[in-house]
């Protein structure tokens, strides 16, 4: 059966969405430790090329064909350009990074999106929400210290994940309402296959058996992360689920230590802290926008 409506059933959304960071987390870790011995192109290509005929056989169980049919080539196309460039820039990241400070930095991206969305969706932005963007950048500054002995180039890498996902993020708001998870994962992993052979002249490898069980393992990790990422912005409002994805830094932390012992300096808590508090905020602002104007609507 095909579920291309969205519904309203914020706790489900709530669920996926904490689902959803656990698996992906879980994944982003994987991906790391692939890092220390294939290139970042070869991974991608390898993780989605096994993704999609997943993909196709959940389809088949599902409803058939039909819960592959697209209706909007052009939001597709644009959101499989925003994927392939976030997942190449967060490999990038979590190649020099640890992984809970690269999760964390990427987290600017719901702050992105406020200010993606005048351009991209015809909303005004108040002075409230502006402020908090403005104090969300501050605690990305406190984490990355520009100018100081600990700032690394490299850190700038996660930001551009983040300008990559809320463009991501934003068409999949939008697609959710005309098209099926299954059509929007596939036509996702399908982008990640073209962006992944683009890097074969480069180089690739032959993947040790270490790597390609990693590799392996990745399939139903992102499977079940991405598909429980689009159904949480299917059954409940961004601004409910959205801030249940903050759970990831959570979980990156925690791996990060237990795999290679990272441990966050004080500053990067703080800013981390503000990145936090300065999202939920926006996403509160959102709620109220929303709210007021379907109580404007039924008068």
């Amino acid at each position: 059966m095909s579920n291309n409506i969205q519904h309203s059933a914020p706790v489900r959304g709530i669920a996926l969405m904490v689902i959803s960071a656990l698996f992906m987390n879980l994944n982003n870790a994987i991906l790391k430790l692939l890092t220390e011995g294939l290139p970042l192109g070869e991974i991608m290509f390898l993780r989605a090329a096994m993704i999609l005929p997943l993909i196709v056989v959940v389809a088949m169980f599902r409803g058939g064909w039909s819960e592959l049919k697209i209706f909007s080539w052009r939001g597709h196309i644009a959101r499989g350009l925003f994927l392939g460039f976030s997942a190449y820039f967060f490999l990038l990241s979590v190649k020099y990074l640890p992984l809970g400070i690269t999760v964390a930095l990427t987290f600017a991206a719901p702050l992105l999106i406020t200010a993606m969305a005048g351009p991209m969706l015809n909303e005004a932005v108040g002075w409230r929400r502006w402020t908090a963007v403005g104090v969300g950048f501050f605690g990305v500054v406190v984490i990355t210290r520009p100018g100081s002995d600990v700032f690394q180039v490299v850190a700038l890498l996660p930001l551009l994940c983040a300008v990559a996902s809320a463009g991501r993020d934003l068409m999949t708001r939008k697609m959710t309402a005309g098209e099926t998870s299954l059509a929007i994962l596939l036509t996702a992993n399908v982008f990640q296959v073209v962006f992944g052979l683009g890097s074969l002249p480069f180089g690739w490898e032959v993947p040790d058996v270490r790597s390609f069980w990693l590799i392996v393992a990745c399939v139903p990790l992102v499977f079940v992360g991405h598909y429980t990422m689009i159904e949480a912005f299917r059954y409940a409002e961004a601004a409910v689920a959205s801030p249940f994805r903050y759970s990831a830094i959570v979980w990156a932390a925690l791996l990060g230590y237990l795999i290679w012992d990272d441990v966050p300096d004080m500053w990067s808590v703080v800013g981390t802290g503000i990145i936090i508090a300065s999202g939920i905020y926006i996403l509160h602002r959102e709620f109220i926008r929303r709210r007021h104007s379907q109580t404007t609507e039924a008068d």
